[in-house]
């Protein structure tokens, strides 16, 4: 089992995932509405761009060690590659900041 469902933080993921969704919609809209000539295509394009960058500190800051209460998400895009650290913070074992395992009957 992932540690990230063992801690009943998974609702956290399904939020942003939600919020990153809405925001492939309001950009999605704003190329759309590009040939309609409505004028809405700026309006669309920040409410994305808010939209995501809301979800992205939302969730780094509520994804945390159950221990210590790091940000796990701010940690791992601090330390990581750009193109490992959502696969790196799904395989943690114990927290980078305190070292306690993550999940319960790990040493």
């Amino acid at each position: 089992m992932n540690w990230i469902i063992e801690t009943g933080q998974a609702w956290k993921l399904y939020a942003a995932i939600a919020g990153f969704g809405g925001a492939i919609v309001c950009f999605t809209v704003a190329c759309v509405s590009l040939g309609a000539d409505s004028g809405r295509f700026a309006g669309f394009t920040a409410a994305g761009a808010f939209l995501a960058v809301a979800t992205f500190v939302w969730l780094t800051l509520a994804l945390r060690c159950p221990h210590c209460g790091a940000k796990l998400v701010w940690t791992m895009v601090a330390t990581r590659p750009h193109t490992s650290w959502m696969i790196d913070l799904a395989a943690l074992e114990q927290c980078p900041v305190c070292r306690r395992p993550l999940m319960h009957g790990r040493l």
